[in-house]
């Protein structure tokens, strides 16, 4: 009785009925789910999740995109539910926009004014580069230490990996990070603080959380997520006399980023292969 409860439960909320209502239609990636309903990647993996957790739907990686469906073993009643949301829902205003919308999406999409999410899910070609893998280094504001790791990341992992950075919130770029990794001879003035709502949509291999907070409050995501936290230079700065002093910890965080990101090829192949 307990899960019947969670799974209409899951219906309980509009975004979830709008995904169930275009996925009962057939198979759709992920793009064409955020481009239907015009919302951020974040809150629609949020509510594809819970759909999967309570048996709704299920997923399968195609290249860098996850592709979702209703689920093949669902229970007969939920079967059944289905249909009859789809009997209720025909005529109604919304569900036929949401439709509309993402049959606009996928046409634009084929035009090619989107990524082409199906053609970057095929194999590569001989002598054409295989997909990079993607991860993104979440803290809470995105100023200073996912900054520092997209910097050393770019640098040190640029050839294999693409790599981005993003916060809870948006705080900022912080000044003194920018500083010590200049010393260091990497660039990130051009970087700049932004949340998970304003990355390019789309899926990451891996979530790397840097701090306790965004370990806690990170959205769900199809990647694997990984928790490596390092210290908080701006707190640590605060108990500094002075300039140097404050910044000896920026650079320490810095070079204890370097070398986690020299060793994390390795230990991403050494998760990969505990799952194989």
């Amino acid at each position: 009785m307990q899960k019947i409860a969670e799974a209409m439960k899951a219906l309980s909320e509009e975004v979830r009925l709008r995904l169930l209502l275009l996925l009962s239609d057939g198979e759709l990636c992920v793009c064409d789910l955020i481009g239907a309903l015009d919302l951020p990647q974040s809150t629609i993996s949020r509510h594809l999740a819970y759909l999967k957790n309570n048996g709704w739907v299920e997923s399968h990686r195609r290249g860098v995109w996850m592709h979702y469906r209703l689920a093949e073993a669902m229970q007969p009643f939920k079967a059944e539910v289905l249909q009859a949301l789809r009997r209720e829902f025909k005529n109604n205003d919304q569900a036929r926009r949401d439709t509309a919308k993402l049959a606009r999406y996928r046409r634009s999409r084929q035009a090619g004014n989107h990524d082409d999410c199906q053609a970057a899910a095929l194999p590569a070609k001989s002598g054409e580069p295989m997909l990079k893998t993607t991860v993104l280094f979440l803290c809470t504001g995105n100023s200073c230490r996912s900054q520092m790791a997209e910097g050393w990341g770019r640098q040190l992992l640029g050839d294999d990996f693409a790599v981005y950075s993003a916060g809870i919130a948006r705080h900022g770029m912080n000044p003194q990070a920018v500083k010590v990794m200049a010393e260091a001879g990497v660039d990130i003035s051009d970087q700049y603080s932004k949340t998970l709502e304003q990355l390019p949509p789309g899926n990451f291999d891996y979530v790397i959380t840097l701090c306790g907070h965004a370990n806690e409050t990170c959205p769900w995501f199809p990647g694997k997520v990984i928790h490596h936290g390092f210290d908080d230079p701006p707190k640590l700065a605060q108990a500094a006399t002075n300039e140097e002093e404050a910044l000896g910890h920026y650079r320490r965080v810095r070079d204890e980023i370097r070398d986690y990101l020299k060793n994390l090829p390795a230990e991403l192949a050494q998760e990969e292969s505990k799952e194989a």
